[in-house]
């Protein structure tokens, strides 16, 4: 019995073994993954940074000029459920850095982004402070990446909105790319102000360091776009007048006068 013991031995060794190794190799349990709802851009929680009361409408206050930053690079990435409020906190804490970059330009709005659905939520963004938050506010717009093509169609539509649009302002890695995509026609979407230059686009040197952003470029962020341009709008374009609201749509008829001696 005893010359049988180390064999006996050997083999529930193996055993063990075996059965640590199938431990190890059994599949991981998966991980819970958070999918970002839709981001309602007509509610201030969708946003990492705006003004917390509204700029004067140019009906108000004649021209000043917005600063809308669209950054991928602080977009927030799907992961672990728990980590959903971690990654948010990031991404408003980036998007808050690059705002103090371009304060100085004006009142700034920064988009939260999801990585997964970069191109709709920048395009549901813009149409946002388009439609509701510029109220004829000249604007200028800082980029990381390309920008959706709902942008250059509501520009080319709109000559009032194209007159008070600055321009864009590109940084980052993939500052030469970010912008208007190739091919996009000058006059459709830049303002009067750049008949005779090539384009309204502006790459500028912004420097990072973890979350936190600086301006490392000569002058101010908004160089040659932003340098005249209110002074510019106030001689050459048309202020939006205030709107008047929901009125009833009432016919125009033409009143037909009588003859002389009738």
């Amino acid at each position: 019995m005893k010359r049988y013991l180390p064999i006996v031995l050997i083999a529930a060794l193996l055993v063990a073994a075996i059965a640590v190794a199938v431990w190890f190799m059994r599949p991981a349990k998966p991980i819970a993954i958070s999918a970002l709802p839709d981001f309602d851009y007509g509610a201030p929680e969708s946003w990492a940074v705006r003004p917390e009361t509204p700029p004067p409408a140019v009906w108000e206050a004649g021209w000043d000029i917005d600063a809308v930053i669209i950054s991928t690079g602080a977009s927030i990435e799907t992961g672990a459920a728990e980590t959903e409020e971690r990654r948010l906190l990031a991404s408003a804490k980036s998007l808050g850095s690059l705002s103090e970059v371009f304060a100085s330009i004006g009142p700034v709005y920064a988009p939260l982004v999801r990585a997964g659905n970069a191109e709709a939520d920048i395009a549901a963004a813009l149409q946002q402070y388009i439609e509701e938050d510029n109220r004829g506010r000249a604007f200028v717009i800082a980029t990381d990446t390309a920008l959706p093509a709902i942008l250059a169609e509501k520009l080319a539509a709109d000559s009032l909105l194209r007159d008070r649009f600055v321009g864009v302002l590109t940084f980052g890695e993939t500052a030469d790319s970010a912008g208007f995509a190739p091919g996009t026609n000058k006059a459709d979407v830049c303002s009067r102000k750049f008949e005779r230059e090539e384009s309204c686009t502006l790459a500028i040197e912004i420097r990072k360091s973890g979350p936190n952003y600086s301006y490392s470029g000569e002058g101010t962020p908004g160089g040659a776009l932003t340098s005249g341009f209110t002074t510019w709008l106030h001689g050459n374009a048309s202020k939006l007048a205030e709107p008047l609201g929901d009125l009833e749509e009432v016919e125009i008829v033409e009143i037909q006068t009588a003859p002389e001696g009738q």
